[in-house]
């Protein structure tokens, strides 16, 4: 059932009769399923301010906290365009004067670096990735940003791998009993292409 919190807030959120919320309102079930983001599956807290729980960093959509949340904010502040406003009515997040500005502002004060806007399309061939080689594009079904993923295999060894129980990165995460069958079998098949690869230098 836990899947890091997606199963569960599905479960939650389809139920009328789950130990999560035997209230049967799918309203309040949805509160605890979005309550699985900020406190875990054995969490306390009762009250999500988003506005006083944002975390400052170059992505609006925030970045979260640890080792992995700073990685992700330098990628943003070195690789990525990300500086899309966001206004709470067409979206879901705090309204944020987000631009190229603020972004710019932002990095270079916790950085000294600035996000470059062409650099990642020159780098990594924009969307064409035809001469491209040895890349695993995976994207999970239950990742809303996997509609704009690499979706069809591009070539011979750039390979996109459809994972359809997979919430976001979750085949890049250690192995967890609850694992769905189509994430392991993703990682059956990373793991498959990139021994291929190496046996091939």
């Amino acid at each position: 059932r836990k899947q890091y919190g997606v199963t569960e807030a599905v479960v939650s959120t389809q139920s009328t009769g789950d130990e999560m919320d035997d209230s049967g309102d799918p309203l309040k079930a949805l509160v605890v399923g979005a309550g699985l983001f900020y406190n875990g599956t054995s969490g306390s807290k009762q009250c999500f301010d988003i506005y006083k729980e944002f975390i400052e960093c170059a992505d609006i959509t925030g970045c979260g906290t640890g080792p992995e949340a700073v990685a992700w904010d330098f990628q943003c502040c070195t690789e990525f365009q990300l500086a899309t406003p966001s206004n709470n009515v067409t979206d879901m997040f705090p309204p944020l004067n987000w631009n190229k500005h603020v972004v710019d502002s932002y990095c270079r004060k916790q950085y000294g670096v600035t996000p470059d806007p062409v650099g990642a399309s020159l780098n990594y061939w924009s969307a064409d990735f035809r001469s491209a080689s040895n890349i695993i594009f995976s994207n999970g079904l239950l990742d809303p940003w996997h509609a704009g993923g690499v979706l069809e295999d591009v070539n011979e060894s750039v390979k996109a791998i459809i994972v359809k129980d997979g919430a976001h990165h979750l085949d890049l995460r250690g192995s967890n009993k609850a694992d769905p069958k189509s994430v392991i079998e993703a990682r059956k098949q990373e793991v498959a292409l990139i021994e291929k690869w190496l046996g091939e230098l």
